[in-house]
């Protein structure tokens, strides 16, 4: 009697075993905004019965619901509501989706499985890849670019899907292509920097999907010479340019003025000697005058000889 009812049990096992969920593709890529299906099959050797359903689950996010499909009943999960549809027939065993303008926030993987009352079928896994274009990544200078300095130069694209490739040109100030020691990376290091180094830097951000590249001048100083250097060497030629200039400006007008000043004061002077002579021969004349007044005048005497 005991071996009939294992041999029945071994053949119910064997039954259960039979149903099965599968991916077709393991892998699918879409680049951001796009549509794109998820498929998965299920294959039963038996038949259904209530209270069975289809569901699709994320696995990064506590197996977040996606759409499940329960005695004709479909359920949508909060983030994909109006944007994801069974685009199979579950009826006849077909569980495929469609995602509809895909964004980065549905990368990751999914599960396909069924929930059966009288077994217990394994989910197939679906890992979906979100594909963007690198954004124009930003290019920037990390040290002081001075003779004998080291500096870095960086460069990063905020966002790729795969993550970006990075790599590296330069060109002399003549625009001329040299090579680097190092080509690859976000960054890369100019050690021991010169007038040498002085050029053109550009950096590609490349991924599948495609390309952006940004670029930097790059101008090495001597060690003394800076800009704020400049600027103050120039103030200082302006400013002493200006003093001087006013000091030269004061300068002239004081010795015009001296000069005007001398020249009036000959003019006084000289006037003062013409009024002083006009004056002494005035005073002389006036002497002559009073004297011929106060001279008393003299009866003439003639003197007349008689004939004897």
């Amino acid at each position: 009697m005991k071996r009939p009812e294992l041999f029945i049990f071994s053949l119910a096992l064997a039954t259960a075993r039979g149903s099965t969920v599968t991916a077709p593709d393991k892998e699918v890529k879409v680049a951001r905004g796009h549509n794109v299906t998820l498929r998965c099959e299920f294959q039963a050797t038996g038949t259904t019965e209530s209270g069975d359903f289809v569901y699709w689950k994320k696995t990064q996010i506590m197996h977040e619901v996606v759409i499940r499909y329960f005695d004709g009943f479909i359920r949508y999960g909060a983030s994909y509501k109006d944007r994801i549809y069974f685009s199979g027939k579950p009826d006849e065993g077909d569980f495929s989706i469609t995602l509809t303008e895909v964004t980065m926030e549905d990368n990751g993987t999914y599960a396909c499985g069924v929930h059966l009352r009288m077994e217990t079928v394994e989910p197939a896994y679906v890992a979906l890849f979100v594909l963007v274009e690198p954004s124009k990544p930003d290019c920037a200078i990390q040290g002081t670019p001075q003779y004998g300095h080291t500096v870095n130069l960086t460069c990063n694209s905020r966002e790729g899907s795969p993550k970006p490739v990075y790599t590296w040109q330069s060109f002399n100030v003549q625009n001329q292509p040299r090579p680097l020691q190092a080509t690859q990376g976000q960054l890369i290091t100019l050690k021991n920097v010169s007038a040498e180094t002085s050029g053109f830097y550009i950096c590609t951000s490349t991924n599948s999907v495609g390309h952006q590249f940004c670029n930097m001048t790059v101008s090495i100083m001597p060690p003394s010479m800076n800009f704020a250097l400049y600027a103050g060497i120039i103030g200082g030629v302006v400013a002493a340019i200006i003093v001087i200039g006013i000091l030269a400006y004061c300068c002239c007008c004081r010795s015009k003025k001296d000069k005007d000043y001398e020249m009036t004061e000959r003019e006084d002077r000289k006037e003062d000697a013409t009024m002083n002579q006009e004056a002494d021969e005035g005073e002389e004349d006036n002497r002559g005058e009073r004297r011929r007044r106060s001279s008393p005048t003299r009866p003439r005497i003639e003197v007349t000889h008689a004939e004897a």
